[in-house]
């Protein structure tokens, strides 16, 4: 499915709330900045992000995004945005991307099934979530199946965690620690 409309659409919306911050950069602290990058610009880059987040259209976005991470920091345009995403606090798009896809699987977890379930053969990812059998692209390219992907790449230790709240905070900071700047790094990390 293609979400070019979307992304074209959300880029101008985003597009709006670059301005106004660019606008406000020499008046305001970044530390109101950020706040206004969180009531402005976040709440629509959040909005749909599990499904067009991996859509190679949505680098579009991703570079907005860095515009606006490098004026609150008040750093050049050529900065890297590593570093300031990290002094920020704020999750880069493909990491906010993984964050949402992992935490809605993570709250249907009742409805998933582990690899011990489905066979008895004693593997390395035997307790990981079972993937199921795809034969069309867009099965395969679903948020649920490249979701239960996603969950599988994450630390045994965070798995386990019981706690859904518990669970977001130790994924943003391990997404904040490693700072992936495509889904793709993260699955070959």
């Amino acid at each position: 499915m293609k979400w070019n409309s979307h992304i074209k659409y959300l880029c101008s919306k985003l597009n709006t709330s670059y301005y106004m911050i660019s606008s406000l950069k020499n008046i305001m602290s970044p530390y109101v900045l950020r706040t206004i990058y969180f009531a402005c610009f976040h709440a629509h880059l959040r909005y749909g992000v599990t499904l067009f987040g991996g859509d190679p259209e949505s680098i579009r976005i991703f570079q907005l995004q860095k515009k606006v991470i490098r004026i609150i920091s008040k750093m050049g345009q050529h900065a890297s945005c590593r570093h300031l995403f990290k002094d920020l606090n704020i999750l880069p798009l493909p990491c906010l991307c993984i964050s949402e896809v992992v935490c809605c699987v993570k709250s249907n977890m009742e409805k998933m099934k582990y690899n011990e379930e489905v066979h008895d053969h004693c593997t390395r990812q035997k307790s990981d979530l079972h993937i199921q059998l795809c034969r069309t692209t867009v099965l395969k390219n679903s948020s649920a199946n490249v979701g239960i992907k996603l969950y599988n790449k994450l630390p045994n230790a965070m798995k386990r965690l019981p706690k859904i709240q518990e669970f977001k905070r130790r994924l943003k900071y391990f997404l904040l620690q490693h700072i992936f700047c495509s889904v793709d790094a993260y699955m070959s990390s």
